[in-house]
This record gives structure tokens, C-alpha cells and sequence, in this order.
């Protein structure tokens, strides 16, 4: 400061103002930390990112389902698909385009509701325990704890869609044991209720919630912890090569943690209701396990393996690319 004022006092007068602009400047306070985006923003982008990411993966999700449920019990004859792509042709070319987005609309209404809680509820999650955005999140315990939390909140919200999604896909496949024939994603939920009661739109609720559990805590945590090591690794930074990259094996870990709740979910939700009100085929998950198992083989577990990576795996990529790329254009034009 001593030589700030005497070097201050024996310069021209016409230089001070800006002598004292460059002292104010070097003493200023550090700037601000970056806003974070509201709490309801990640629920908004994370929804909307699903839903454009199923738009081009639900004939594959057509797929799967119809793999899953095809055999049932060694019911009926031979199986009607010999594979993914002997499926995606034989649809495509006997119930058309239509076909092959069958139960898009219930789709939709499945990732939103569960895909804006997981990740929102995710990234809620995150703040309370004070992981800001940019901070490592490797090492931190918490984080498959954080990741089932929010996937369970998402089950609960989501579960009649997912019912309605499977049964919607379901119909129109020449080897599925039960069919449920509605005219409307309306029609259907008014069906529902009226024909199951309340409870009937969370049947397999049981299964349902550990399946969006174990796919959102391996999901979200693998992404994190991949996309931080991936980073580092390749000196790529936070890019779309990046967001590629951790998506793909993202896409792997969670397609062999759900694949059995998915494949018991789908059989518990498709069975038509029995006598008082529980289902025809099975009582609960352990059962539908042991009568598959029983009829079936332990690979009958895995039907559909295969196409629930490929509907996943793409999934997966699409719907964090997309999430990328909006919560940047939400930071630079919404905050």
C-alpha cells in the first residue's frame, strides 16, 4: 500500500483514475459461485430427455417384453420369434409400424414419471449430502444408497404405466399365454380400475420397485463414478465422447442388475386376475421364479437378456447424451 501511494503521488494526474481502477480491481472480491439450477429443473430435463430417448428404442422394448413373456409356462406351441431381429421383421411386417410402437404412449408415461424421480430425486439426494455440481462424487459411499432411494420413490409413482406399458406391448403377439384387449390407454386404466380395484394398478409392485431400485442406484452411481475415471483417463473432459463412452458401460451394469426383476415383472403384471383377486399363474416373485425355473429352465430367467440391452443400451446413451445437452442450454439460457 506504501508504494501503491507513492507511486500514486508522482504520477501525472490524468493517470490516476486509472492507477485506482487497477488497485480496486486486484483487491476485489473473488467472484461468485456459478448458480446451481433450481431443484425442479433436473426432474423437468431428466423426464424429457427419457422421453425422446424412447421414442427411437420402444420397438425394441416391443421386443423384449414378447421375448419375456413367449413360452410361459411351456404353454402353447412352438415360440413365435426366434430372436431380436426375427422379432423386430415378423412385427414389422404383420402389424406394421403401429406394431412396433405398441404402447409408445404408456411409455411416455412411464419414463417421465420415473426417470424425472430417479434422476431428480438423485440430484436432490446429492445436494443435501453437499455433492455440488463438478465435484467428485467417486469414493463417496452414499451414492447406491441415494441412487435406490430415488428409485423406489420412482416405482411407487410409476408402476400403473409400467403395467399398462407391458400389457399394451403384450397385445397382438401370436405366443403370449394372456391378452388384454384395450382399445385405449383410457379405456384401460378405467378397465383396470374397475375390474382390479385401486390395488390393481400396482400389481407386481413387489418386484417392480427392486427392479427400479438396482437399475437406478448401478445407473446413476456407474455413470458418475465412469464418467469421472473416464475423464481422467483420457484427458477428454466433460464432452459428448465422454458422455458416450460412460453411457455404454453404464448400459451393461444395469441390464444384468435388473434382468431378473424386469423378467419377473413383466409375468406378474401381464397375468390375468385369478380367483379372489390374485393372479392366475402366480402368487408372488418367488413363485413366478420357481414355476419358470420349474418349466422353463433357469434360462428361462433370462429370456430377452439380449433385447433388454439393446432397448437399454441405447436407452441409456440417448437419454444422458440428451440430458447433457440440455442442462446446458438450461445454464446458459434459463439461469
Amino acid at each position: 500500500v506504501r508504494y501503491q501511494i507513492y507511486y500514486a503521488a508522482n504520477l501525472p494526474k490524468f493517470l490516476l483514475p486509472f492507477v485506482a481502477m487497477a488497485t480496486s480491481s486486484s483487491s476485489a472480491a473473488p467472484a461468485p459461485a456459478p448458480k446451481q439450477r433450481g431443484k425442479g429443473a433436473e426432474f423437468i430435463l431428466a423426464g424429457t430427455s427419457a422421453c425422446c430417448a424412447i421414442t427411437l428404442t420402444n420397438p425394441v422394448d416391443v421386443v423384449k417384453t414378447r421375448l419375456q413373456l413367449q413360452g410361459e409356462l411351456s404353454g402353447g406351441g412352438g415360440p413365435a420369434y426366434r430372436g431380436v431381429g426375427h422379432a423386430l421383421y415378423k412385427i414389422g411386417t404383420t402389424e406394421g409400424f403401429r406394431g412396433l410402437q405398441r404402447g409408445l404412449c404408456a411409455a411416455y408415461l412411464l419414463q417421465f414419471s420415473n426417470v424425472s424421480c430417479r434422476f431428480g430425486g438423485y440430484d436432490y439426494l446429492k445436494r443435501a449430502f453437499g455433492i455440488k455440481p463438478g465435484d467428485s462424487a467417486t469414493g463417496q459411499l452414499t451414492l447406491l444408497a441415494m441412487g435406490a432411494a430415488s428409485g423406489t420413490l420412482a416405482a411407487v409413482v410409476s408402476n400403473p404405466f409400467f403395467l399398462l406399458k407391458t400389457r399394451f406391448q403384450a397385445s397382438g403377439s401370436a405366443d403370449v399365454r394372456h391378452q388384454h384387449g384395450y382399445t385405449s390407454l383410457r379405456a384401460a386404466f378405467m378397465d383396470i380400475g374397475r375390474q382390479e380395484g385401486f390395488l390393481g394398478y400396482y400389481r407386481g409392485i413387489s418386484v417392480f420397485a427392486p427392479r427400479v431400485a438396482a437399475a437406478s442406484s448401478v445407473q446413476l452411481s456407474t455413470y458418475d463414478i465412469v464418467k469421472e475415471y473416464w475423464s481422467a483417463w483420457t484427458g477428454w473432459g466433460n464432452c459428448m465422447s465422454t458422455h458416450f463412452a460412460s453411457s455404454l458401460i453404464t448400459g451393461v451394469a444395469v441390464t444384468l442388475a435388473m434382468q431378473p426383476f424386469d423378467f419377473t415383472a413383466v409375468r406378474l403384471m401381464n397375468q390375468s386376475r385369478g380367483d379372489g383377486g390374485t393372479g392366475s399363474l402366480y402368487t408372488g416373485p418367488l413363485d413366478c421364479l420357481a414355476k419358470t425355473v420349474k418349466s422353463e429352465g433357469i434360462l428361462g430367467v433370462f429370456k430377452g437378456t439380449l433385447a433388454n440391452y439393446l432397448r437399454f443400451g441405447p436407452y441409456c446413451i440417448l437419454t444422458f447424451i440428451t440430458l447433457e445437452q440440455l442442462r446446458t442450454q438450461w445454464d446458459k439460457y434459463l439461469i
